[in-house]
C-alpha cells in the first residue's frame, strides 16, 4: 500500500465562491446538528434526512471537522447529474474535472448509496464511477490514479436518487465518531460517541452543570460530557482527516485553527462529572477512555450498583441502560429500570434526568412522568430519550 505521507505536493488554490457539503448524522438529531453548524459560522445550513447541508470556505471545512460532536463525517459536493442508466452515469463523471481532486500519485475508492430501475447493484455503480474517472485521466494523456479500498486518499461518495447521482467526496476519513479515545475493551454495545455528544446536547448539557451517569458502562457520556466542559475539540484527539490529502489543502490555514483551539481548551470549575457501574471491568474501560481523551482529571469513578448510589440535589443525569435488543432480556432488565426510577424519586430531588432507551415497556417502568421524549435512533434502533424533572 502506498504511503502518500510523503508526498509533496503544491497547493492547488480554492475556488474563492462558497462550497457545498453535507454532515451525515442519526436520524432524529439533524436539528442539533444543525445548531452546531450555525454556532460554527457555516452559511445557508439547512437540515435534511439523516444530515444537514450548508455552505462555507475551507475554514469552515476544517473547523467543522474539528469541533462537530454530532456528526458521523463532513461530505464536500462535487456534482449533481442526470444518472438514468450506466452511459448517463459514466458520462457525467468523465465530465468532470478530475485534476481538481486528485494529484497523482493520489488513490481513491467509491462508495454507492442507492439504487434506479437500471443501476440495480451499488458495486456495480461504484465500478462505472471509477472507470469514468480513470478515463478522465486517460483522455488528459496522465497516467490513471490507483483504487485503494482500504486507505484512499480520494474516498467519493455516489448516492443514487431517481434518475440522478450525487457525487461527493469524504473529506473526514475515518468517521467522526472515532475520537481516538477509546480502548479495545469498551465493553459490550458501547454507545458512539458522536450519538452520546447528541444526547448530552439534547437533554440540556452545556459543559457548566454537575452530572451523574448512574450505569456509565465504557463511560462515553462521561467522557464526552467532560470534552464539553473543558472545551476539548472532539477532533483534536490526533486523528488525521482525508482533507489533509486533496490538492487545496492549506497546512497554514489547518495549523492556525488546531493552534486557535487548543488556546481555547479550560480547566473548569464547580461541575463535578461522576460515573457509576456495577462492573468492574466497565469502570476500568471508562478509566482508560478519559486518560485517552486528557479528561480523566475532573471525572470521578466508582464502581458501584445503582441501588447505593448516593444523594445529590442539582445538576442532571444522563445515562443509556441496557435496552434488551442487545444486552439481556426485557424481563430481566423490569428490576433495573424499576430501580433507577426509585433512585430518582428518593435520591436525585432538584436534578433533571434524562434516560435513553429503545423499550417502552421498560421506560414506563421508572414509574415517573416525563416532561418530553426525543426520537432518536441509535442505528437501526428506533429509541426516546425521556426527559424527567425530579421534585
Amino acid at each position: 500500500m502506498r504511503n502518500t505521507n510523503t508526498i509533496h505536493r503544491r497547493q492547488r488554490p480554492a475556488p474563492q465562491h462558497p462550497f457545498v457539503f453535507f454532515a451525515p448524522t442519526f436520524k432524529g438529531l439533524e436539528a442539533t446538528l444543525a445548531e452546531e453548524l450555525v454556532a460554527l459560522g457555516a452559511s445557508e445550513v439547512q437540515a435534511a434526512n439523516r444530515g444537514v447541508d450548508f455552505k462555507g470556505s475551507l475554514e469552515t471545512l476544517y473547523q467543522a471537522n474539528l469541533h462537530l460532536r454530532c456528526a458521523h463525517r463532513v461530505l464536500w459536493h462535487i456534482a449533481t447529474f442526470p444518472a438514468a442508466d450506466r452511459t448517463q452515469l459514466y458520462e457525467g463523471v468523465r465530465a468532470l474535472p478530475w485534476g481538481d481532486h486528485l494529484a497523482l500519485p493520489m488513490t481513491l475508492a467509491v462508495d454507492t448509496v442507492g439504487t434506479n430501475a437500471n443501476l440495480v447493484h451499488t458495486q456495480f455503480t461504484s465500478r462505472v464511477v471509477k472507470d469514468g474517472v480513470v478515463d478522465w485521466f486517460r483522455d488528459q494523456g496522465k497516467p490513471r490514479p490507483d483504487v485503494d479500498l482500504e486507505n484512499p486518499d480520494l474516498a467519493l461518495n455516489a448516492r443514487i436518487s431517481g434518475d440522478t447521482c450525487t457525487l461527493s467526496w469524504d473529506t473526514s476519513g475515518d468517521r467522526l465518531h472515532q475520537r481516538g479515545y477509546r480502548g479495545r475493551h469498551a465493553g459490550p454495545a458501547p454507545l458512539k460517541e458522536n450519538l452520546a455528544a447528541a444526547l448530552l446536547r439534547l437533554s440540556g448539557y452545556d459543559g457548566t452543570q454537575p452530572l451523574v451517569d448512574p450505569l456509565c458502562g465504557s463511560g462515553t457520556l462521561l467522557i464526552e460530557a467532560a470534552m464539553m466542559a473543558k472545551n476539548i475539540p472532539p477532533g483534536l484527539l490526533g486523528r488525521r482527516f482525508a482533507f489533509t490529502r486533496h490538492p487545496t489543502y492549506d497546512a497554514r490555514l489547518w495549523a492556525n485553527i488546531q493552534g486557535d483551539a487548543r488556546a481555547q481548551i479550560i480547566e473548569p470549575e464547580g461541575c463535578p462529572i461522576i460515573g457509576y457501574d456495577i462492573s468492574e471491568g466497565a469502570v476500568r474501560a471508562a478509566a482508560t477512555g478519559l486518560a485517552g481523551a486528557g479528561v480523566d482529571d475532573i471525572v470521578r469513578l466508582k464502581r458501584q450498583p445503582l441501588a447505593e448510589m448516593g444523594t445529590f440535589s442539582e445538576g442532571m443525569i444522563v445515562t443509556n441502560p441496557p435496552y434488551g435488543e442487545r444486552i439481556g432480556d426485557i424481563e430481566e432488565l423490569i428490576p433495573l429500570y424499576e430501580t433507577l426510577g426509585s433512585t430518582f424519586k428518593h435520591k436525585c430531588q432538584g436534578m433533571s434526568a434524562h434516560v435513553l432507551t429503545s423499550s417502552k415497556f421498560l421506560g414506563g417502568r421508572i414509574g415517573l412522568k416525563t416532561y418530553r421524549r426525543d426520537a432518536v435512533w441509535n442505528g437501526p434502533l428506533e429509541c426516546r430519550l425521556l426527559h424527567y424533572e425530579l421534585y
